[in-house]
C-alpha cells in the first residue's frame, strides 16, 4: 500500500507538469520526508500552443477545463494541488477557485502558485528583473509583486522561444546561446536589478546556465511553494 500523499501537479503542458512532478520528488529526497509526496501529473494542455489559447479564453473556458481536472482528483482524494506554471497561475483566479472547491466538496482545498509567492517576494527587493514566458505572466508577476509593495520596480521580459527550446529538449547551453540570455542578463543588471525571478517554471531547466552569468540571486518560486506544502502536510 502506497501511503504517500497525493499532490496534483498543474501546468500548461505534459512537459513542465513532468518537470513539476521531479521537482517535488527531488525536493521531497532532499528533505528526507517519509512517507512523503506521491505527485500526480494533470497538464492543463496537450502543447504549448494549446496553452496559450487556453490563457487567453474566457473565464467560463478556463473554468471547464480546470473543472476537468480538479473534480475527478478531488473526488480521489486529492486536497493539494501544486500549480506549477507561471502564466497558468497568471490567466486563472486560483485562489478564489480554491475556496469554491472547499465549499463544493467540503473538504480542505489547497492550492499553490508562482503568484502566491510573488505576493511575498515583492517584501524582500526594490528591484527586479523578471524572466517570463510571456507578456501575460509578466504582468500577472508585476501585480503580485505591488500587492506586497507598491513601490517595487520591474523590469519584465516575456520570451515564449526558451519554452519551446526547452520543451524540444535544446541543452541549457545551447538555449543560453540561442535565445541571446547573455545579452539579457547584462541588461538586467544594468537597469539595477537585485535580483532575477525565474518567472516561468520551464527556466529552472536553465537555471545553473543563467547562474554562470551573474552574481545576483537567481530565484525560483517552486521553492516557497513545496515550503508551503510541507507546512500544509504537517
Amino acid at each position: 500500500m502506497n501511503d504517500k500523499r497525493q499532490v496534483a501537479v498543474i501546468a500548461g503542458t505534459p512537459v513542465d507538469t513532468q518537470m513539476g512532478a521531479e521537482c517535488i520528488e527531488r525536493k521531497t529526497r532532499e528533505a528526507g520526508l517519509v512517507p512523503g509526496f506521491m505527485p500526480l501529473n494533470c497538464p492543463a494542455s496537450a502543447d504549448c500552443d494549446e496553452q496559450v489559447r487556453f490563457q487567453y479564453s474566457d473565464n467560463d473556458g478556463k473554468r471547464a477545463v480546470m473543472d476537468n481536472i480538479f473534480d475527478p482528483a478531488i473526488e480521489d482524494g486529492v486536497r493539494d494541488f501544486f500549480v506549477y506554471c507561471n502564466s497558468l497561475s497568471g490567466a486563472f483566479d486560483f485562489d478564489a477557485y480554491a475556496l469554491r472547491k472547499s465549499i463544493e466538496s467540503g473538504a480542505d482545498i489547497r492550492i499553490y502558485t508562482p503568484l502566491q509567492v510573488y505576493r511575498e517576494l515583492g517584501r524582500a527587493y526594490e528591484r527586479v528583473g523578471v524572466m517570463a514566458a510571456n507578456n501575460l505572466s509578466a504582468h500577472a508577476i508585476e501585480e503580485a509583486l505591488m500587492a506586497s509593495n507598491p513601490d517595487i520596480y520591474m523590469i519584465g521580459t516575456g520570451n515564449m522561444a526558451i519554452v519551446r527550446a526547452i520543451e524540444d529538449g535544446l541543452s541549457p547551453g545551447e538555449i543560453v546561446e540561442k535565445c541571446g540570455l547573455a545579452h539579457l542578463v547584462k541588461y538586467l543588471e544594468a537597469c539595477g536589478a537585485e535580483a532575477l525571478v525565474l518567472g516561468c517554471t520551464h527556466f529552472p531547466y536553465i537555471k545553473e546556465e543563467i547562474g554562470k552569468l551573474t552574481d545576483l540571486p537567481v530565484v525560483d518560486p517552486a521553492d516557497e511553494m513545496f515550503k508551503a506544502l510541507m507546512e500544509a502536510a504537517c
